[in-house]
């Protein structure tokens, strides 16, 4: 007599005894009807499996591509294939919250959008509030836009504020103040701890270092391939050749030049977004280890408060 599926006496589909010690994300192979009786796959092994999966999907035809899903659909379809629900959630709260403008998208220059997110302790309503009060008190940032979870931050452009900004921000080296907008949002992950996501856009800058690439860059190619042009004119070379030679030099030397002052722009602003990313780390930082989120005083300021206060 056969044993049903559902009589006491039937054994687990798909989990013989001797594989009581493989690994879990076999077993949930064996549970979706895929047969992996005679090979135990590693974490590593479904982490590729995984990323293999997903580019055949993208290679296949784009049917329902712009089909949405709800966060809890993702975080419920991957905890299926075995990943935790806390690391599927920590993911999609690092999703760029900011994308580039059309203008902005590519070039020579990177990309003027950062992101940094981290972990830190608080409730997400509180942390949320430390940070928005930061930015309007310090950095000088207004709030245009507030939605769950996140508000979107403008510089202040009050003359109150622009003068305050000036006095306690003068250098250019002070992103979040200058930036052109900023977003921050602000996820419960447990109770008592919450992911703090900061987009930074610095397009301003970046338009501003590309202008100047141009204008620069013509100008100098102007001078380097007009002078080429001009020293070949007192070359002993035939009159054909000398006015072919002049071309190709003030060609050679304009050409040459603008592609200096590009890179050399490209290399500065990249320099500019390791310090606004600095500038970012910094802050999470003091939010990861409780700390207040004004940095540290001046030297100076510190040696003031320690003749004022004799500490």
């Amino acid at each position: 007599m056969t044993t049903g599926p559902g009589t006491p006496n039937s054994e687990p589909r798909g989990r013989p005894a001797d594989d009581a010690g493989r690994a879990p994300v076999a077993d949930a192979l064996d549970d979706a009807g895929t047969d992996t009786s005679g090979r135990a796959l590693t974490r590593r092994d479904f982490e590729a499996i995984m990323r293999r999966a997903a580019e055949l999907s993208a290679s296949e035809a784009e049917e329902g591509a712009d089909e949405l899903l709800s966060e809890d659909e993702v975080i419920r379809i991957a905890t299926e294939v075995g990943l935790p629900a806390r690391h599927v959630r920590q993911a999609l709260f690092e999703l760029p919250e900011m994308d580039p403008e059309t203008g902005d998208r590519g070039g020579f220059f990177p990309d003027p959008i950062l992101t940094a997110s981290r972990a830190v302790p608080g409730r997400a309503d509180e942390v949320l509030r430390r940070m928005e009060d930061y930015l309007s008190t310090r950095e000088y940032l207004q709030v245009v836009r507030r939605r769950p979870h996140r508000v979107f931050l403008m510089p202040a452009e009050d003359t109150i504020s622009a003068l305050a900004r000036g006095l306690t921000r003068p250098s250019r080296r002070y992103f979040l103040a200058r930036a052109r907008r900023v977003v921050v949002s602000v996820r419960p992950l447990e109770e008592t701890k919450a992911h703090v996501q900061i987009a930074l856009d610095v397009s301003e800058q970046r338009r501003e270092a590309v202008q100047a690439s141009w204008f620069g860059g013509a100008a100098a190619g102007l001078i380097v391939g007009g002078g080429a042009a001009v020293g070949l004119a007192f070359a002993d070379l035939p009159s054909a050749l000398t006015v072919a030679s002049q071309v190709v030099a003030f060609a050679t030397g304009f050409t040459g030049t603008l592609a200096g002052v590009f890179a050399a722009s490209r290399a500065a602003f990249k320099k500019h977004l390791d310090g606004a990313r600095f500038e970012l780390d910094g802050l999470l930082d003091r939010a990861e280890h409780g700390q207040p989120l004004e940095p540290p005083p001046a030297p100076w300021r510190k040696r003031l408060q320690q003749k004022l206060l004799g500490s």
